[in-house]
């Protein structure tokens, strides 16, 4: 069963994250404060809690890119939320990247996030390491505000 997505109450993410009762998938949930995608595709499901009727919402997330010096400088990524395209982002650095989400995106049967990351590739092909895993991007949190 899908955890419950609440306004203003983070998604975590990491080993000891809430994102554990969401059904995930492609992500490394290994790391502490942090799950790396592991694949092209990582999405989780949430039923929605309450939210305001006429509210403009905002979805917050908290990543940072895959990178390394003189191999990859950036990632980009899609977001699809019940299989709706929600925006995409190239980003270089670790910050807060803001989504609108529609409030007809809301469905009282619940949420799939989907985040699509073409760029993803495993150190081990860019010849820096033996890891496998194709990263994309860390994700240490993601809420759900009310635009101001």
């Amino acid at each position: 069963m899908a955890g419950a997505l609440k306004l203003n109450e983070p998604i975590t993410f990491g080993k000891n994250g809430n994102v554990r009762d969401m059904e995930p998938y492609g992500f490394d949930l290994s790391e502490l404060a942090y799950s790396w995608t592991n694949e092209e595709v990582a999405g989780f499901s949430a039923m929605v809690g309450s939210m305001p009727p006429d509210a403009n919402l905002i979805l917050n997330v908290n990543a940072r890119p895959f990178t390394h010096e003189g191999h990859i400088d950036r990632q980009q990524f899609f977001l699809f939320v019940n299989g709706l395209f929600v925006g995409f982002r190239t980003i270089t650095t670790g910050d807060s990247y803001q989504f609108s989400l529609p409030r007809n995106m809301l469905s009282p049967r619940g949420l799939r996030f989907e985040f699509v990351i073409p760029t993803a590739s495993s150190p081990k092909s860019l010849g820096i390491s033996q890891d496998i895993r194709k990263l994309g991007i860390a994700i240490s949190e993601i809420s759900i505000a009310v635009r101001k």
